[in-house]
């Protein structure tokens, strides 16, 4: 018979294994697509944000690392298509676009939990993990897509207000949605169990 401590893990893992199938199908949804990458999509990373918020940062990485890896899974024909067509360019592509930009996700609850729980901390954790996605699409559309910049513009600010254009308002749709569910108490987007260990697992 399982111990209470490996059921509470299987439950856990089982909500993490929905949390990301969910995100993935939101990922999916008809969304504003720009023409050389990103988008606005519906809530596509809130049900991984919400693992970071009930169950802690392992756990919340654990299912933004499995989320990303999907992601990069399904975008492998845009990290294939990299101007300078090198394997160093496409691992570059993968990591900024997809896993560091995905995984730092699980980030979330580290932040909500340091301002206390409530909105403002659920707001600003998820603006901090937005700030990190969008310095990664930045970093990437300078190093790996500046080909792509116009003539006469700085790649710097074609990157900055390209990525930006797209990366806002997702992250604004995702804060609105999760301040919203964060009113709502049945719901409980930051879980007794991420509340009872407190700072300890920051």
């Amino acid at each position: 018979m399982k111990s209470p401590s490996e059921m509470s893990r299987a439950r856990i893992l089982a909500e993490c294994a929905l949390m990301v199938a969910m995100s993935v199908v939101l990922s999916m949804l008809p969304s504003v697509s720009l023409p050389f990458g990103g988008s606005v999509s519906w809530f596509s990373t809130l049900p991984v944000i919400a693992v970071s918020l009930r169950h802690g940062v392992r756990w919340g990485i654990l299912a933004a690392l499995v989320y990303s890896i999907t992601q990069l899974l399904l975008g492998m024909a845009n990290v294939a298509a990299v101007p300078a067509g090198t394997a160093g360019a496409m691992v570059l592509c993968a990591l900024l676009d997809y896993v560091i930009a995905y995984s730092a996700l699980g980030l979330t609850g580290a932040v909500a939990r340091g301002l206390g729980r409530g909105a403002v901390g659920v707001a600003a954790g998820i603006a901090f993990t937005g700030a990190i996605r969008l310095l990664c699409s930045f970093l990437s559309g300078v190093l790996i897509w500046g080909a792509y910049a116009p003539e006469g513009t700085s790649v710097w600010a074609y990157s900055l207000g390209y990525n930006a254009s797209w990366c806002v308002p997702d992250v604004l749709i995702t804060l609105i949605g999760a301040v919203l569910l964060s009113r709502v108490r049945s719901l409980s987007l930051v879980g007794q169990s991420a509340a009872r260990r407190g700072r300890a697992d920051v």
